[in-house]
């Protein structure tokens, strides 16, 4: 039987695998576990449409797909600390703006009006604190 030398090269890698795995595998299931809240939030939003767009099955999937897809880009918004409060709202009132573009090509046209005018009821983006207090506020010249 033949002694086998194990490579420098050869033995780093296994040891390195060895010892990024767990934290590879711990990230992909803290990455679905978001994947699969997004998912849920997203289908419940979809619920509360429906009742008033009316969508079949497969429009309603797509509705609800692109929903996920501005979950996540709001989600990732919300938990940037290096923004403003008010560059957070500016931001996602540009995401929602996008969101309802988008929608564009998911509803016909009928079902889209009637989705702009419920949109602020069903996925309002709050002002925050500040901006309340600025708009109240009374400028002097």
């Amino acid at each position: 039987m033949k002694n086998k030398d194990i490579s420098p090269l050869r033995f780093l890698s296994v040891l390195f695998f060895l010892l990024l795995a767990p934290s590879l595998f711990s990230q992909t299931y803290y990455a679905l576990q978001i994947d699969r809240n997004i998912r849920f939030k997203a289908a419940d939003i979809t619920a509360k449409y429906q009742p008033r767009l009316v969508m079949g099955p497969e429009q309603a999937l797509e509705f609800q797909s692109t929903v996920a897809r501005f979950l996540v880009k709001k989600k990732a918004v919300e938990e940037d600390d290096t923004l403003s409060p008010m560059a957070k709202y500016e931001l996602l009132k540009q995401l929602s703006s996008r969101e309802t573009s988008e929608m564009a090509d998911v509803l016909e046209a009928y079902r889209w009006q009637e989705y702009m005018r419920i949109k602020n009821e069903i996925q309002p983006i709050p002002k925050p604190e500040k901006a309340i207090e600025l708009k109240d506020a009374i400028v002097i010249h």
